[in-house]
């Protein structure tokens, strides 16, 4: 049975978020060897009792806090997109979010007996996790809890690529998919630019400053995540010059970002799911629910010409919805009118096939 470490039921929507733990079965194999034991998931469950149930998966940043309720501070990584009256409705449906395994939340798991990669100071830290793993986990979930079939699950960026893996193994769980910036196995030049990510943490590790080599990677990664254009329109300024030399607009900006997320993140974390989603590759032939597919252009991480191949290889019975969007790979998250637009229709399909009316 899940754990339930909190409950509350808003007295004028009946609205209840259900938080606690889900336990891994003992023994899990993961994809690359080894098995986990003594695992939890961590979840969210907010919504109306007993309404249909969309799951929400967000990047290697992402967590279980997709949006928040009255009762709650602070905000959540979708906050736009989910809530009451908003494109994915909590009077309407449920919304299940988890923490992602060996990530900074609160999701917990040994590994035995498994295959390790390089990484970190102590690399038997660093098991070798792949989106297809995190797929497992999400069953375990969603078994503990009852909640089979999944009306819809949504899925961007790496939580794009366990969709796509959860869609590829328990048809069963689910009855349609949004998969957003994600295609079926990591490209070579996004993988090129995760692989410096990791050289650089692991310097920076082997000399005392893992908060620092975070951060420079995460730095690393934001060129990755938005559009050549949109840095063009924010960031074209002449440098300022201060004690330390010349400063360009554009740095803090990536300051920002790379601090922010260090003081989030252990170097063993950072490199697990960055490892994870390099490790990416499923059957997209295998996939037999209907998936929609968001292509955003442009996207370094995901290009179109990558997302239309899967979409050609997954056949009829699928749809590929195109986005243009200066903001890259990072377009769910900020262009809330098209992106808004698209979870509405991906919801109201999710109502169809659940047989609900409109």
């Amino acid at each position: 049975m899940p754990s339930k470490t909190g409950s509350h039921i808003s007295r004028a929507q009946q609205m209840r978020v259900l938080e606690g733990f889900a336990p891994v079965p003992d023994g899990l194999l993961l994809e690359h060897g080894g098995r986990i034991v003594e695992g939890r998931i961590a979840y969210r469950l907010a919504g109306i009792p007993g309404a249909p149930v969309v799951c929400v998966l967000g990047g290697i940043s992402a967590d279980r806090i997709v949006a928040v309720q009255e009762r709650d501070t602070g905000r959540g990584w979708w906050e736009w997109m989910v809530g009451t009256g908003r494109p994915l409705d909590t009077r309407v449906h449920q919304v299940l979010s988890i923490d992602y395994l060996f990530g900074p939340g609160e999701s917990r798991g040994a590994v035995v007996n498994d295959t390790r990669a390089p990484a970190a100071s102590d690399a038997a830290t660093v098991p070798l996790v792949t989106p297809l793993d995190q797929a497992h986990t999400l069953a375990a979930v969603t078994d503990a809890l009852e909640l089979d079939p999944l009306c819809g699950l949504i899925g961007a960026s790496y939580g794009g690529a366990v969709a796509l893996a959860f869609a590829a193994t328990y048809p069963e769980k689910l009855l349609r998919a949004c998969v957003i910036g994600a295609a079926d196995s990591s490209h070579p030049l996004a993988t090129a630019w995760r692989v410096v990510q990791r050289r650089i943490v692991q310097r920076a590790v082997a000399v005392g400053d893992e908060a620092g080599g975070i951060a420079l990677a995460r730095v690393l990664a934001m060129t990755t995540y938005r559009s050549d254009i949109e840095l063009q329109q924010r960031f074209s300024g002449p440098p300022s010059i201060t004690e330390e030399g010349l400063r360009f607009p554009v740095e803090d900006y990536l300051d920002h970002h790379g601090q922010s997320f260090a003081r989030r993140f252990t170097a063993d974390q950072f490199l697990c799911l960055s490892q994870s989603s390099d490790l990416h590759v499923i059957e997209a032939e295998h996939i037999t629910i209907p998936v929609t597919l968001v292509s955003t252009d442009p996207d370094f991480l995901a290009p179109r010409w990558q997302m239309e191949d899967l979409a050609r290889r997954m056949g009829d019975g699928h749809q590929l919805v195109r986005v243009s969007s200066l903001h890259g790979h990072d377009a769910f998250l900020t262009d809330e009118a098209r992106f808004s637009e698209i979870v509405k229709d991906f919801v109201v399909a999710c109502g169809a096939a659940a047989g609900q009316g409109s």
